[in-house]
């Protein structure tokens, strides 16, 4: 085998144990990913093969799913090469697949941002149809928003999601969105930042618009169910719209802007 070759996965990988318990479908499901016993179908990416079972991979997957049922020219000899996808998130979507929680960071193969990272798998989901994925992949990058939003590749982040995502598609361009206005102040300092403002306008769209919506309305924290909630300004507001607690709301302002 050449050096340049793909490596063959069978799916040994000491770092994914069974989360299922024994006779559980998910268990069993899973220890199917550690051996290509029953194999029937193999996915070649850039750098690996993964040797996988059709009723796992098309039983999740619209597209895997079609591309039998039609007898497309992408398949050949039960084998479906994805060498132009990021390799890494074809592996996350597989170890998903096969129902265990990947690993956002990518593997030891190829390690990236979160951020990123998600983006990309977030991607893969909805390029071969697979909804959970994406939801997955939406949680997870929620969660790097959180924690990584001050990296440098943040900017990086925001131009891959609004170019690989469809303007309906609003599952990380909400995110993305609300996390930038939570921050602006700091973020408008980042010269990065603002290059992203004027080259992706779908974005800068966005945040002008929801500014535009914040704008004139009062969110207020409730202390009997501690719930946040907003209404314009003009709004008298006597009771939590929530829970029914009555209290002197200009005391429970969470922020006015």
């Amino acid at each position: 085998m050449g050096n340049d070759e793909p490596v063959a996965v069978k799916f040994k990988a000491e770092t994914l144990e069974t989360e299922g318990k024994e006779g559980d479908l998910t268990a069993s499901i899973q220890r199917y990913f550690h051996t290509s016993t029953f194999s029937d179908l193999t996915i070649v990416t850039s750098d690996q093969r993964f040797e996988v079972h059709k009723l796992i991979v098309c039983g999740q997957s619209g597209y895997f799913s079609n591309l039998f049922k039609h007898n497309w020219k992408e398949v050949t000899d039960n084998a479906i090469r994805l060498e132009e996808d990021d390799p890494r998130a074809v592996e996350a979507m597989i170890h998903f697949l096969y129902g265990f929680n990947y690993d956002s960071s990518g593997s030891d193969r190829g390690r990236t941002s979160p951020m990123l990272f998600n983006v990309n798998v977030y991607q893969t989901g909805d390029k071969y149809d697979i909804p959970k994925l994406k939801e997955q992949a939406k949680e997870k990058f929620a969660v790097a928003l959180k924690n990584c939003w001050e990296m440098d590749d943040f900017p990086v982040a925001i131009e891959r999601a609004y170019s690989t995502t469809v303007a309906s598609d609003r599952g990380l361009r909400d995110l993305l969105v609300d996390t930038c206005l939570e921050h602006i102040d700091k973020l408008l300092g980042n010269d990065d930042f603002k290059r992203v403002l004027r080259e992706t306008l779908d974005f800068a769209a966005d945040l002008v618009q929801k500014r535009d919506y914040q704008s004139g309305r009062t969110t207020y924290r409730c202390p009997d169910c501690s719930e946040d909630w907003s209404v314009v300004c003009s709004t008298t507001v006597a009771y939590c719209p929530l829970c029914g607690y009555r209290a002197t709301w200009s005391r429970h302002v969470k922020n006015n802007t």
